[in-house]
């Protein structure tokens, strides 16, 4: 009499369904929650690196390099170069973006009478980084990956004016 009992019960297999669903739901819900985090971090790097591309374009065309590095700022975290707007990134701050200026000489060769690059020399370039550590939205510190370092950073060569 148990022995059949234990064989019935081997052969049935309803509710099976319901099992491989509840293991395999915490995976399902940790790749989602993956896909989100990855998604919002490709996000914000884009707009970061958008603010950072515009800042440098900007600096490129200002009469004075020194006194536009605030607005400048401003036009990478904001948008605009006044300081008024939403930020673009709710925890990206203005300590966070650095500004050099690379200076290239650019002489006339004597032989040819003409210069290596075109402009005037000596040729500024100015760059605009920014480095942070992203934290997310918490999936990365629940698996305990820590924050993920983020580089950005833009180029471009002073024409002035």
């Amino acid at each position: 009499m148990v022995s059949r009992r234990i064989l019935r019960f081997r052969r049935d297999d309803r509710g099976t369904a319901t099992i491989e669903v509840a293991l395999a739901f915490p995976f399902i819900v940790l790749f989602a929650a993956g896909l989100i985090e990855y998604g919002s971090l490709f996000y914000n790097y884009e707009l970061i690196q958008t603010g950072v591309r515009d800042a440098a374009r900007y600096l490129a065309r200002v009469q004075n390099l020194a006194a536009s590095e605030t607005a400048a700022r401003n036009l990478a975290l904001r948008g605009t170069v006044d300081g008024t707007g939403a930020l673009r990134v709710r925890w990206w701050q203005a300590t966070d973006i650095q500004i050099a200026y690379e200076t290239t000489p650019n002489p006339v060769d004597e032989s040819t009478g003409r210069r290596p690059y075109r402009g005037r020399d000596p040729l500024v370039v100015v760059r605009v980084s920014t480095s942070f550590n992203y934290a997310g939205m918490g999936l990365l510190a629940a698996v305990r990956l820590g924050p993920v370092r983020v580089d950005a950073a833009h180029e471009e060569r002073y024409v002035g004016e």
